[in-house]
Parts: C-alpha cells; structure tokens; sequence
C-alpha cells in the first residue's frame, strides 16, 4: 500500500538512523565482517527500503515520466524476492554483496524521499 507524505498518520523515516546503517554496510573493510552483522544489516536496510517504497513519488507510473523511478522501484523488488535474499546456505561473500546493494538501493530511495516527499522544514 503507498502512503502520501501529507497522510495522517505516516511516521517519516529517521533519516539519521538509515544514513548510520548504510553507512555500516558501505564501510571499507580488510575482510568480510562476522555473518551475523551482515544479516543483521540486510534486516535493518531491507525495513528502511521498504518503508521508502511505500511512499507514493508522485512520477512512479512510466506514463507521468516517471520511468526512472518506476525502474527504481522494480529494482528494489526484483532484490527484495524472496529467491534472491541470502540464506543461511548462501556463500557469506554473497550474502556480503546483497546486504552492499540494499545500501545502495536504500540511498537512491533516501534522496528520493527527500527531494520529493520529505515535508518542508518551517525553519528555512
């Protein structure tokens, strides 16, 4: 179900907290980190991802010109598919490379929220 900004009731997304979590799984590294943190990060980018998809962008449908977005958004949940999400059985070098593209896609959303739905600040 998409939300519109301007809803009653939607929480907007504590953007501090998703910046220290992809900032966590883009970090440079000498050697993979323990399996546990990196399943523990894919938990915590796929919850930040999702709640950015939920927005409604206002530009998702390739009619209204939107075409990148809405190429953005099936990106996001080609890599959300169950079949492609790390297992216990997946190669931890792997299961490392997906939690790196949560990140990635996580970001993408994240200035997409706030160039187009992040509410004004009454400050500036």
């Amino acid at each position: 179900m998409k939300q519109h900004a301007k809803q009653a009731g939607v929480r907007p997304p504590d953007l501090a907290a998703v910046q220290s979590d992809v900032d966590h799984a883009l970090s440079r590294r000498t050697g993979l980190p323990p399996r546990s943190v990196i399943n523990a990060g894919t938990d915590a980018l796929v919850q930040h991802l999702r709640g950015f998809m939920a927005y409604e962008y206002g530009m998702d449908r390739p009619e209204s010109g939107g075409i990148a977005v809405a190429t953005l958004r099936q990106v996001a949940e080609r890599n959300l598919d169950v079949p492609v999400r790390p297992t216990d059985q997946t190669d931890h070098r792997a299961a490392y490379t997906y939690w790196n593209t949560l990140a990635t896609l996580t970001l993408a959303f994240r200035d997409l929220y706030v160039a187009h739905v992040r509410p004004a600040d009454p400050k500036t």
